[in-house]
């Protein structure tokens, strides 16, 4: 008779096998490694090459996925925006509070000498990058970066709000706000009626302020008001559904500012071009593709992924290797195994990417079908760590 224990270990087997997903007729090793030979373009240095840089240049949106809390990424990140600002790109978004946008943005254009400390460890490399590329350019050229994601607590907004106020004279509506906020009153109707005079007085606040803080603090209270929203709803799939929809307002607000192209940092399951994974129906990528006036359908969707090292999966740091925890006809594997150690761009060009089943291993879950249909291209991070963040 089976002890208990080993009854547990057959269970736990079946269970992986039956939710492993079948490989049968996925494109194999071999023909991949041929495509992935002629159309992988492997970097030499850290500087984004040339010939991905006109890959994506021709786009309005950049929108790279990225898989949180690894080193590297963000490098790579400050590195395409320093690439392809020659090519009118000259804004960044990033997915972060929106109550902090304003510092983010004072620090990458040199105005500002520190970011408060969850944003020096969440972006301070790529933040850092942006700043040393707009010292050398004219104030009207910088790149522009601003944050677009909800503020998750309730008490994120007031201390960047009070620092903005502070740069425009603290003028008594707002400060009306802030006092009603501070006691806990109705935010919602106190965020309405900021709004409502920052538009009733136009005019006057654009010439006391100037055109770029008046929108500063126009994107704060819209950030703000959005950000209640959704936190007033129960945890779930409908405030989920709440949050990537403001999201997306947010993102199509700061398009609608930009005269040229724009970098969207984001996780990876935002940057899904049709959903493949996660809760959200229709992702970012998604709606920027399809719905967004500003986009204008112009989106390329990147998604950037870590070959080998150590990242949080499932839950807990893990050391990975793709190399040696694939299938062997998985497309991270392969473009490793060509890249031998370099980073590589990987655009989904070949038609078996749109119309075939091909391995690719999002760590840890193995998909297969056509990766075209949620990105149109890959980089590949030789080895990562975790950034503990």
């Amino acid at each position: 008779m089976m002890t208990r224990t080993l009854l547990l270990l057959v269970a736990s087997a079946s269970l992986v096998a039956a939710c492993a997903p079948n490989l049968h007729g996925a494109v194999d090793r071999d023909r991949l490694h041929a495509i992935v030979e002629r159309d992988a373009i492997l970097f030499e240095t850290d500087a984004i090459p040339e010939a991905m840089v006109v890959r994506v240049a021709s786009k309005r949106v950049v929108i790279v996925g990225e898989y949180h809390d690894i080193t590297h990424h963000e490098a790579f990140v400050g590195e395409l925006a320093a690439a392809l600002r020659p090519h009118g790109f000259g804004t960044v978004l990033l997915e972060y509070p929106q109550a902090e946008s304003w510092l983010l943005d004072a620090y990458a254009s040199g105005m500002a000498d520190a970011l408060l400390p969850g944003a020096e460890r969440t972006y301070g490399t790529l933040l850092e990058r942006i700043r040393v590329a707009n010292a050398d350019l004219p104030p009207e050229e910088r790149i522009r970066v601003a944050a677009i994601d909800v503020n998750p607590r309730s008490d994120d907004f007031l201390p960047a709000f009070r620092g903005l106020l502070h740069q425009i004279g603290q003028p008594e509506p707002f400060l009306q706000l802030v006092a009603a906020l501070e006691v806990g009153g109705d935010a919602p109707a106190a965020l309405a009626a900021a709004q409502a005079d920052l538009a009733a007085d136009e005019g006057a606040y654009r010439a006391a302020w100037g055109d770029g803080r008046y929108d500063v603090v126009l994107d704060a209270l819209d950030g703000e008001a959005r950000s209640a929203e959704v936190r007033a709803m129960r945890a779930g799939a409908a405030r989920d559904e709440a949050r990537e929809a403001a999201m997306h307002a947010m993102v199509d607000r700061q398009l609608a500012a930009a005269p040229g192209g724009a970098i969207v940092n984001v996780g990876l399951y935002h940057a899904q071009k049709t959903r493949q994974d996660g809760s959200i129906d229709v992702w970012l990528a998604e709606r920027l593709r399809t719905t967004s006036d500003h986009a204008r359908g112009s989106v390329f969707s990147l998604a950037v992924m870590p070959a080998r090292g150590e990242a949080v999966i499932r839950g807990r740091p893990r050391a990975f290797d793709v190399g040696e925890d694939s299938p062997a006809n998985e497309l991270l594997r392969v473009v490793q195994r060509v890249a031998e150690g370099a980073i590589a761009f990987l655009p989904l060009r070949d038609a078996a990417f749109a119309e075939e089943r091909v391995v690719v291993n999002y760590l840890p879950r193995l998909h297969v079908g056509p990766p075209k249909a949620a990105f149109d291209g890959f980089v590949v991070l030789p080895e990562v760590a975790y950034a503990g963040r």
